[in-house]
């Protein structure tokens, strides 16, 4: 049964539940730091191999698992986790290269190390530049230049920031805003009540070398002696929202959770670098127990409608519980409240089992590569509204672990999460995340990238494509390792997320940063470039006969799914539509079968006007030229201004008759200008060229 919860600033009289008062601050800039002239040093440190997170104590996650072993089995080679359907074609792989280093002295290129869990995030710009973080260092490339942005070639989080040597920097997360070319950089430093804070960084310009603002978040925000772990991050219109658990210290993760919080800021105030309006929201709970590990969900195009977070029974042997929270407002410093719906997943979730790679020793299933827990790990909005999510879990067939993708189709009216498992009958999928990889906002493409290793395959990481029609594309391997990885005592450290982002100007590729082993025991990042095999992509063109007051219109659609549906003046029409006069305007849309839209305002010029003319005359950005040719040949375009100065605007080939030309001259400072269109006519290897036509133009002021 479907059950909704509306839970705000006081205690909802329908329910148990209880949503603790939203807590705000005001906090200053702390910190602004360059981080390519981050000063050379030892940056000494001496750290335990493994990242102080939350899962770094997983005594109760191995017994755990090693019970759900006992009730589902073991995967062997003859069980099979084949179970998407597979008819949609491959994703394009266009590029790809590793996170790497150079040594100066010699030119040696080697693959930069990286961290424990390596926690793999990316962000691209629209100008092409890509960041890479891991624990717990940040590295970039110029896309354009092919080369390294920062001189350092990689920088530790501690001496950018320009932190105290002794700290220890985890969980970086970057977003790359493209509303407003900027980009937001989140990291954890502390790992006890004592020493715990949440870094967040907005750039101050579009080039991360230019400068950021940094802030400092406690990590014990409720003064209730606890720690901050495992970020998620998410932009709205007008806010940067951030999705964290608090943990008790001193004992294992899964009995340390106490609770997922959210915090939201002013990201406008965060780029200007002025004091930042933040808002916490804690006490999230349902039927008297914590909501655990709340995922914030990122939007197709950079940025959500509206705060939502999805979250699930993530230590279940086998369960279908969702939830699903979506902010009712979007003010901040507003009244505010969220609903909170427990909805059925389609497809049952549990557990995964850890994953296999070539050294791990049979029937020791707390070795291999540790998957965590069934925790969302990557959730996006789509352009129809829809949520998809990700998140690593047991194959019930295969007893392997695979991916699970979920579809909620109506956030506003939440009801059923439509689930596929991913799996496959040799390898262990873990640490999946998605991206839009459509070419029209109509599509529901979705790229899904992941990790990979098997009992013959070392670490390393693949991609699928899901498409229009509800199906999947192969599993395609994008890196291979090159070896075990071999670091720690036990299951090796092999997520904890995976980094993802679409090409924002181009939406229909999107870069992937993934995890695998390297030869001697240790792991780094591998980056692609993959691009939608969709190319059904729906375009309009018009084309005009008549002159005079008999202009007809024709619509021309190009690509998409037909048949075609036309509107005129949004009226329901056919390919044909007029008659029309010089000088109206008419808007056309298309839709194809796929319910794609797309829209043109057609402008039907002044071709019968006396001649020679100039229209409109003043104008500050677009004129419209009409000259009788005498014959087929070529015509010239000059101005000048009064002062003598000559502009060529350039040369056309024109017909007998009629002809106009339209030019853009909004980037012209305003004055007066004589516009002459000169006629050449191409008679053998000669050429006479004379005035054709000659009018004073005025560009007023704005």
């Amino acid at each position: 049964m479907k059950k909704h919860h509306v839970l705000g600033l006081l205690v909802c009289l329908m329910s148990m539940q209880v949503w603790a008062q939203p807590i705000q601050m005001l906090l200053p800039k702390v910190s602004e730091f360059r981080m390519d002239t981050a000063p050379a040093g030892f940056d000494l440190r001496i750290l335990h191999l493994e990242s102080g997170d939350a899962f770094s104590k997983s005594g109760f996650l191995n017994a755990t698992k090693v019970k759900h072993a006992k009730q589902f089995g073991v995967a062997t080679r003859q069980t099979s986790g084949m179970r998407q359907k597979i008819t949609a074609q491959d994703p394009l792989v266009h590029d790809d290269f590793g996170m790497k280093r150079v040594f100066a002295v010699n030119g040696m290129q080697v693959p930069l190390p990286g961290g424990t869990p390596n926690d793999n995030t990316i962000a691209i710009s629209n100008d092409s530049i890509l960041l890479a973080g891991v624990n717990s260092f940040i590295w970039g490339w110029d896309l354009k230049q092919d080369t390294f942005l920062f001189a350092q070639q990689f920088i530790s989080l501690i001496q950018a920031y320009g932190l105290p040597t002794n700290s220890y920097a985890s969980d970086p997360r970057l977003h790359y805003d493209p509303v407003e070319d900027r980009f937001v950089l989140l990291f954890f430093v502390g790992n006890n009540p004592q020493t715990s804070q949440v870094f967040v960084c907005f750039s101050e310009t579009n080039d991360p070398r230019d400068g950021w603002h940094g802030y400092s978040i406690p990590g014990n925000p409720l003064n209730n002696n606890r720690w901050s772990d495992f970020p998620a991050i998410t932009v709205t219109e007008d806010k940067l929202i951030l999705s964290i658990n608090l943990i008790i210290p001193g004992v294992s993760w899964q009995v340390g959770f106490d609770g997922s919080i959210i915090w939201e800021m002013d990201k406008h105030a965060g780029y200007a670098g002025d004091s930042l309006p933040v808002e916490l929201h804690h006490g999230i709970t349902y039927g008297g127990e914590w909501i655990r590990n709340l995922h914030a969900i990122t939007g197709w195009n950079g940025s959500t409608t509206v705060p939502m977070f999805m979250s699930n029974r993530n230590f279940s042997a086998q369960n279908d519980s969702v939830f699903f929270l979506r902010r009712n407002d979007s003010a901040v410093g507003g009244t505010h409240s969220y609903d909170i719906h427990l909805i059925h997943a389609s497809e049952a979730y549990g557990l995964p089992p850890n994953g296999v790679q070539p050294s791990t020793p049979t029937g020791q299933l707390n070795k291999g590569m540790q998957t965590n827990d069934a925790r969302w790990l990557g959730g996006m909005e789509m352009p129809d509204g829809s949520v998809h999510v990700v998140s690593t879990t047991r194959e019930f067939s295969s007893q392997r672990s695979a991916i699970y993708h979920g579809i909620l189709h109506n956030p506003l009216s939440p009801d059923t999460l439509y689930g596929h498992v991913i799996g496959d009958n040799i390898k262990y999928f873990g640490y999946p995340n998605l991206a839009f990889i459509g070419n029209e906002e109509c599509d529901g493409e979705v790229l899904i990238g992941f990790n990979h290793t098997s009992p013959v395959d070392y670490p390393g990481f693949s991609a699928l494509y899901y498409g229009n029609d509800g199906t999947y594309s192969n599993v395609i391997s994008l890196k291979s390792g090159l070896g075990n990885v071999n670091k720690l005592g036990g299951a090796e450290r092999w997520g904890d997320y995976f980094g993802i982002q679409s090409v924002y100007n181009d939406p229909q590729q999107a870069w992937l940063a993934g995890f695998y082993g390297l030869a001697n025991g240790s792991n780094s990042t591998w980056f692609s470039l993959l691009e939608s095999p969709d190319s059904t992509r729906l375009d309009l063109q018009v084309d005009m006969t008549g002159v005079g007051c008999e202009v007809e219109v024709s619509a021309i659609a190009i690509g998409g799914v037909p048949p075609y549906n036309y509107a005129w003046d949004s009226n329901p029409g056919i390919a044909l539509a007029g008659p029309y006069c010089s000088g109206d305007s008419v808007s056309l849309s298309v839709t194809d079968a796929r319910g794609c839209q797309q829209a043109l305002s057609v402008y039907v010029p002044y071709a019968d006007v006396t001649t020679p003319s100039v229209f409109p005359n003043p104008t500050q950005d677009m004129v419209l030229m009409a000259c009788d040719a005498p014959s087929g040949g070529e015509v010239s375009i000059t101005l000048t201004t009064l002062n003598g100065q000559v502009i060529t605007v350039g040369k056309r080939p024109v017909k007998a008759g009629r002809n106009e030309a339209q030019l853009w001259l909004g980037h012209l400072p305003a004055g007066t200008y004589h516009v002459r269109i000169h006629f050449g006519d191409q008679t053998g290897s000669s050429q006479t060229s004379h005035l054709l036509s000659e009018k004073l133009l005025l560009i007023p002021s704005p």
